[in-house]
Order: structure tokens, then C-alpha cells, then sequence
């Protein structure tokens, strides 16, 4: 893409410590999509290693209120801005604890005099000094009130899609079905029936599944569902109950 961004995070990373691994997860999440980012990196981490610090920036907001921060969550932690990316991962452990980013002897810059790049003048860092060993309560003070996504509670009705694979599969974030009278789901004003995999679906047209990360998702046997319905990571999706 000729965007050294990627390129200049790892440079400072590998920086401060050149024996760190590197693990990419995604560079393809849309622009300002941070519920997007959110799912993929949930989706992720939870098969990578006790120990594994994750940095993730899907950051709308640089430069403005929202807080840099170290999320400590299960075995893991994670190093972003405050703008719920880091929600779903939190959730999973009601035990997370949240620091606010503030000694800036662990940044490259102030986040105050980085408007624009703080994955590569306070996050990269942050990640490489917590690989090194730092503990994550030596970055800054304990926070409580970590920004959270809006999410369907169990057994909801209604969600949006929150991600598109490179298949044009619908990935919401509702998941299994909240009564055994609901066998379809509405979307961009169609019915679609649920079935129990991707084979099952009619040949063309669109069909829905729980996948194997038992969320509900819209695709099309051997298609493209986002093309065929028209629509795009936040559309709204609900179970219909017959």
C-alpha cells in the first residue's frame, strides 16, 4: 500500500527489544470500523499463547479525549486507544484490569504531542516494554470506567453485522437463536431460513448459519452474500420468531 505506518510500529518494537516475535492479525479492517476490530482481534486472540500482548489500533479519535491504555484480560494483554476496541475481550473476564497510558519515559512521545500516530509514539513502545517485562500498572494509573461497545445481551432478537469475510459472509453479533421458534433472520428486507452449514444453504441464494464461533452468519452456497443483499459492516439483522 506504500504505508510505512505498519513498517515504523514493528521498526520501534523491535527497537527496544529484537528478540520480540511478531504475529500480524489483520491490517484489512475498515476505516473507523472499531466494532470491526473488536470481533476480529476477540476472535484471534483467544488461541494465542498465556502471555501474548496484543496491539491493536482502530483509533477514530487520535489525538482527542478518548485514553491511551493497557488492558491485563485473562492471560493476555492489550495496548490500544479507550474506544472499545478492547470490550469484547474484557468481557470475557470479569476480572480485566485497565491502566491509563501516562509515563511517557515509555513512549516515544507524549500522547498530548502525537496527534496523529500513537501506534507508533506510545502504543508500539507500550507493547515492546510490556513484552520486555514491564508490569502493566507501571504505565499509569488503574481506570474502571473502560468505554464499552453497545452489544446484544444473550439471547437477543436484534444486532448488526460486524464483520465481512473475504467470502462475502455476514458475521453478526448475535448469537445462537433465542427459542427453538426462531428459524430465520430479517436483513436489508429479506427473510433468510437458517440452516445447520454452509451446504445446507439453497444453491444461490441467501441462507443462515451459527458458525463455529457460535455467532449468527449470513452467506450464499458458493456466493457472495454481502453482493447479493447489498449491505455492509452496521447493518442491522434480527431473528425472526415464527
Amino acid at each position: 500500500r506504500g504505508d510505512p505506518s505498519v513498517a515504523s510500529m514493528k521498526g520501534v518494537i523491535l527497537s527496544i527489544d529484537p528478540g520480540i516475535a511478531l504475529v500480524d492479525i489483520s491490517h484489512d479492517i475498515p476505516r473507523h470500523a472499531v466494532a470491526a476490530g473488536a470481533y476480529v482481534l476477540s476472535m484471534a486472540a483467544r488461541y494465542f499463547p498465556a502471555g501474548t500482548i496484543h496491539l491493536a489500533v482502530v483509533d477514530p479519535g487520535v489525538g482527542g479525549a478518548r485514553r491511551p491504555v493497557v488492558c491485563s484480560a485473562g492471560t493476555q494483554r492489550y495496548v490500544g486507544p479507550d474506544n472499545g476496541l478492547f470490550d469484547a475481550i474484557s468481557r470475557r473476564d470479569p476480572d480485566a484490569r485497565w491502566y491509563e497510558i501516562r509515563e511517557v519515559r515509555y513512549c516515544l512521545k507524549p500522547p498530548a504531542d502525537s496527534p496523529t500516530f500513537q501506534g507508533r509514539d506510545v502504543f508500539a513502545p507500550v507493547a515492546a516494554w510490556l513484552a520486555h517485562g514491564t508490569a502493566p500498572e507501571a504505565f499509569g494509573p488503574p481506570i474502571d470506567d473502560p468505554i464499552r461497545l453497545a452489544a446484544p445481551q444473550d439471547r437477543a432478537l436484534d444486532g448488526e453485522i460486524v464483520w465481512i469475510d473475504r467470502f462475502g459472509n455476514l458475521i453478526s453479533n448475535l448469537a445462537a437463536p433465542p427459542g427453538p421458534r426462531a428459524r430465520a433472520v430479517a436483513i436489508a428486507g429479506h427473510k433468510i431460513p437458517l440452516v445447520t452449514h454452509y451446504a445446507a444453504g439453497p444453491s444461490g441464494a441467501p441462507a443462515a448459519l451459527i458458525n463455529s464461533d457460535d455467532l449468527l452468519e449470513v452467506f450464499v452456497n458458493q456466493g457472495d452474500a454481502a453482493s447479493a443483499l447489498q449491505v455492509s459492516i452496521g447493518t442491522p439483522i434480527s431473528w425472526i420468531e415464527s
